[in-house]
This record gives structure tokens, C-alpha cells and sequence, in this order.
């Protein structure tokens, strides 16, 4: 959703570890920090990154997100192997794994966490529709199940007091035939099915965990997985141990080149979690968390804007300093993609191409990627991050760098050298130096062609809501992908999703609407990649944002972490790392 890359943008999650002198040996606990807190533990209902890592290490789904596979690989959890699929694509069989126990809690008879079962999915997936909770994650699953959306509307109209006995009521497209089998009945086939089934939102719960703890469940997370939570003060520290009901699963035996070169396959077979447990500090700023791990008492940390240059040479490789200590270099192309994003329904931009087109080859984006962000990822084309299905197909960007050419442009909307061009407005996304440092580029680039910008300072709440209500002109806009499917990034601009949907730019196209039903349904193929190709011209053309760039990350670790690779998609990482002395 929108308001997840925009969380993604301040808040971004980060591993970390104490180690040098602060670590015994056979100290096997990795201590993290968050960039803020929690906001809660309930994956029904929380989707922002932070949540998602405290919550990716406690609860388990159907699948996750292979850890040394593929960017589209996902891997059995809880799930026996893939489903059987039927029906044309509309019936997904599976079986549930046998011996896996909920993580002990008073929540259960005894304090004794009891055995998974196949309703606990149904009920799970139920959650996610609940209009009590106003879930802000069941636009996966809505209008694609049987029965789903006319269950939610009947218990939403249901008085008060109704509610709990309707939803018990079974849902078309949930069953489980038996203990250990699970179906799920589809309107219309539904290809991001198996990503949908392999994100934290929709990993499973108890229901006697929910009705015990109500509203409170945010706060008491319960789940299957190799982490159970220990403690938990608000604002200041979050610790996960060891879960000992935990049943058998092994470090993946199987990984790309890169992984087997990169040594990550050296523990394959090797039973999980290899640590006792996590500890995260809530640290804000950027800066302590620098000169902690520089002491030693980090294990590793995604390097501030202004300590790059400090810890990379020109070549993108560690300098001599870091070198010596055995520092150790994780690069890695994100999921996270941006751009300068233009409201189609204002008067002035939104009704002028020519205007728009002016002001795209106006901004000097190889500029500001260098000055702004250390040319930490790649000038993009398109909202389709690269390794994307079909990405590589996209055509090249048809607004380079010209302010010659913009102010022919300016000319053709209307304005020559800008006259008669009443002032625009940039809305920056939050506080913070970059983005008062993009303002100042944009009104600096669009000045040299004779168009002046006022940039509007914001919160980060001012921003989001500005978005939402569609009361802006031009802003910072991006997207970080739920799922590795070019289908979770063009829904940025189809037309039902206008704001307050993820279509904040509220551009509308009938072609394109068109073409991103039929994606939506289409398996991954030939025909597929040309109907994105196809949308991605269509975005070019009409410019409803401006493409600036596909992030790239760049972490640096301490020498005794081990087997560390950042993943994109899967937050619960705490059960394949290792510390060493």
C-alpha cells in the first residue's frame, strides 16, 4: 500500500548486534535497533516495515520468500510443499504440516500452546476482511475469494451485538476438509496468490489468543514461529528469545551462484535458529547508530548519507580503514523505487502534458541521485524495479536532462520563458536535510527554464494526509513492493485506486486500466510482458509522475555476523544469522 513505502522512507528497519568487547564469546543473542517502535505485533493489522520485522520472527505462514533463492521464489513454512492448483487457476489445495504447535501462552488451556490446524488459517484469513478491525491489508485478498467480500458487507450492516456469531459464519471460498487441508476458492485466477500467501500479514494466528487479549493483541503476539516475544518496553527495547516448542527446520541446502560464492551455503542442513534470541534498542538518529557500530557494538548498519563517503571509495568499495578492521560490504538493489509525482486532478499540471513533459526534462535527476542520495542506485524508466518480470523490456526514459528542450516545451503549454505560469508548489515528504535538499534542486533546475516552485515544509502525518486527500501539486512519491510482481507496482496508477488509494497521483487511462485488469489475471508469459511494456509507454506519454531512480542499499557488517544477506521480502531473517567470535 502507499502508506507502506512512505513509512518505508523515515522508518526503515535495520539489523543490528553488539559485538567486540561488550560480547562474551558464547553470547549468542543479536541486539538490534528500530528506527522507531513498534506500532504493533498483529499481522492482520499492522503493515509498516517495523512491525513487520519484530512480527516476521514470531509468526509463521503458509510460505515465505526463499532466503538464497530467487527474487519470486517462495518456500514452504507451514505448508507441506506448493499447492495443488485447479479449476483454471481458481482452486488452491494445501496440506498443513503436522506437529507444529502455537508458542506457549495463558491464552491456552494449561499455558500449553496447542497443535496448528487447517480453521486456523480460515479464521486467520477472515481477520484480514473483519470490517471491526478496518485492516489496512485486505486489499490482498479483496474481490479475488469466493464469498469474502459478501461476508465482510453482511457482518459491517449486522448490529453490534450480531457481529461475533456472524463471523462465524463460513466463507465460500475458506474450507478445511480436514485437520491438515486448507482451500482456498477464487472468483477469477489470481497469479500473486502464492506472494500474497508467503507476507507476514497473512502468517496465522490463534483465535484463543484474539479473544483473550481483544484490542490488546497488538501488544501480545503469539505465533508458530522459531522466535517467542520476552519483553517489551514501549519506546525503548524489544528482546525475543528462543522458541522451545520450535519444531525441526533447516538452513536451506540450495542457493544461486552468488550465495554459494558469497559462502551462505556453508551451513546447509544445519538446524534453525542458530542464535538465542534478538534484542532491538529504539535509536532515531542516524549518527549513534553510526559510531556504535564503528565501536564495535553494532553488527551491522545500513551506512548513513553523510558517513558515506567516509566508508566507500569511488568504486563503491570499502575504503582501506574499513578494510582492515574485516568490515564487510552487503550492496543490494531494492524493491524500493521513486519519483516526483504530479496530482492529476490539479487545474494546472494535471490538465497540461506539455507543462508536465517541460518539467521532466527540466529536473537534472543523474544530479540529484549523485548530490542527494551518493548515486546509491540507478536512474529509472519506469516504476518497475529491476529483476521485475518483464523489467528488462521496459523502453528507455524519453525525458533526459535538456532545458533547452524544456523551455520549447514551456512554450508549446502555454508559457514562454515561463510567463503568464503562476507559481507552482513541491510538498516535501517530511522533515529531514534530503528532502529539504530535493526542494532546493527542484526549484533551483526549474528556475534556469523560468517556472519558480514554493516548497511547502511538512510533517511526515501532514504529508501522508496531503496524499491521501489529494490536496497537493507536486510531491516526492515512491513505492516499496509488497510482492516481486510488476502487477503490485502498476496498481500505483490505475484509476479505481485514486486517493486515498495507492493511486495518489490520480492518474486516469482508459487503455490503461484496461491492460492492468487482464495483468491481473495473467500468469507470467510473453503476452504479459508486452501488455506492461505497453502500460509503462502509456506512463512515459502521459506523465503522471517524473521516474527519478531504483535505490540501491548499502550495509556494512562487523566480521562475526555470519551468513548475513539482506532480503527485500522477508523480514524474518533473525533465524538464518549466526554470530561467531
Amino acid at each position: 500500500m502507499k502508506h507502506r513505502i512512505l513509512a518505508a522512507a523515515s522508518l526503515l528497519l535495520i539489523f543490528s548486534a553488539c559485538t567486540g568487547n561488550r560480547r562474551n564469546p558464547a553470547d549468542k543473542t543479536l541486539r538490534l535497533y528500530l528506527q522507531e517502535d513498534v506500532k504493533g505485533a498483529d499481522p492482520a493489522q499492522m503493515n509498516d516495515v517495523i512491525s513487520l520485522e519484530l512480527m516476521g520472527n514470531i509468526f509463521e505462514g503458509l510460505y515465505e520468500f526463499s532466503y538464497l533463492g530467487r527474487l519470486d521464489d517462495v518456500s514452504p513454512v507451514l505448508a507441506e510443499a506448493a499447492p495443488l492448483i485447479s479449476d483454471g487457476g481458481k482452486t488452491y489445495r494445501f496440506r498443513i504440516r503436522k506437529g507444529v504447535f502455537f508458542q506457549d501462552d495463558p491464552a491456552f488451556a494449561n499455558g500449553q500452546g496447542r497443535e496448528l490446524k487447517a480453521d486456523d488459517f480460515v479464521y486467520s484469513l477472515k481477520r484480514l476482511a473483519d470490517p471491526r478491525l478496518g485492516s489496512v491489508n485486505f486489499w490482498l485478498l479483496d474481490g479475488v475469494v469466493e464469498g469474502l467480500n459478501e461476508w465482510r458487507a453482511a457482518l459491517e450492516k449486522a448490529p453490534a451485538p450480531e457481529r461475533d456469531a456472524l463471523f462465524q459464519k463460513p466463507v465460500k471460498g475458506f474450507e478445511a476438509p480436514t485437520p491438515h487441508e486448507f482451500v482456498i476458492r477464487l472468483k477469477r485466477p489470481y497469479p500473486q496468490l502464492r506472494f500474497v500467501l508467503a507476507m507476514v500479514n497473512t502468517s496465522v494466528v490463534a483465535q484463543e489468543v484474539v479473544e483473550k487479549y481483544g484490542p490488546e493483541i497488538v501488544n501480545h503476539p503469539v505465533g508458530t514461529g522459531p522466535f517467542r516475544l520476552n519483553s517489551w518496553v514501549r519506546g525503548s527495547k524489544i528482546s525475543v528469545v528462543r522458541n522451545p516448542k520450535y519444531r525441526a527446520v533447516y538452513y536451506p541446502t540450495v542457493g544461486q551462484d552468488a550465495d554459494r560464492q558469497a559462502g551462505l551455503l556453508l551451513p546447509a542442513g544445519k538446524p534453525l535458529p542458530f542464535v538465542e534470541g534478538m534484542d532491538w534498542d529504539i535509536i532515531k538518529e542516524e549518527q549513534p547508530r553510526w559510531l556504535k557500530f564503528r565501536s564495535g557494538e553494532l553488527d551491522y548498519v545500513k551506512i548513513p548519507k553523510d558517513n558515506f563517503e567516509e566508508a566507500i571509495d569511488t568504486n563503491g568499495n570499502l575504503k582501506p580503514e574499513f578494510k582492515a578492521k574485516n568490515y564487510v560490504l552487503h550492496k543490494q538493489m531494492s524493491l524500493t523505487t521513486w519519483w516526483i509525482e504530479f496530482n492529476m486532478k490539479d487545474a494546472l499540471v494535471g490538465k497540461n502534458a506539455k507543462l508536465r513533459q517541460a518539467l521532466a526534462h527540466a529536473f537534472h535527476r543523474e544530479r540529484a541521485l549523485e548530490l542527494l542520495y551518493n548515486n546509491r542506485g540507478l536512474v529509472s524508466a519506469a516504476p518497475l524495479s529491476p529483476g521485475l518480470d518483464g523489467a528488462e523490456d521496459i523502453p528507455p526514459a524519453p525525458f533526459s536532462y535538456d532545458p533547452l528542450r524544456a523551455k520549447k516545451l514551456l512554450a508549446e503549454a502555454g508559457f514562454p520563458d515561463g510567463k503568464g505560469l503562476p507559481e507552482l508548489s513541491f510538498d516535501l515528504r517530511g522533515p529531514g536535510t534530503t528532502e529539504r535538499q530535493l526542494g532546493e534542486l527542484i526549484k533551483e533546475n526549474f528556475s534556469k527554464v523560468g517556472v519558480n516552485v514554493a516548497i511547502l515544509a511538512n510533517s511526515y502525518p501532514e504529508a501522508l494526509e496531503k496524499a491521501h486527500t489529494g490536496r497537493f501539486q507536486m510531491m516526492k512519491g515512491g513505492w516499496a513492493a509488497d510482492y516481486p510482481d510488476p502487477e503490485n507496482f502498476l496498481q500505483l496508477f490505475y484509476s479505481p485506486n485514486e486517493a486515498p488509494g495507492p493511486n495518489s497521483a490520480n492518474f486516469k487511462n482508459a487503455e490503461y486500466d484496461k491492460l492492468y485488469q487482464q495483468i491481473r489475471t495473467q500468469a507470467p508469459g510473453k503476452e504479459r510482458r508486452k501488455a506492461v511494456r505497453r502500460m509503462v509507454e502509456i506512463l512515459q506519454s502521459e506523465l503522471p509522475v517524473i521516474f527519478f531512480f531504483h535505490e540501491m542499499n548499502y550495509y556494512v557488517a562487523q566480521p562475526g555476523l555470519k551468513n548475513f544477506k539482506s532480503h527485500l521480502l522477508l523480514p524474518g531473517l533473525g533465524k538464518f544469522l549466526d554470530l561467531t567470535p
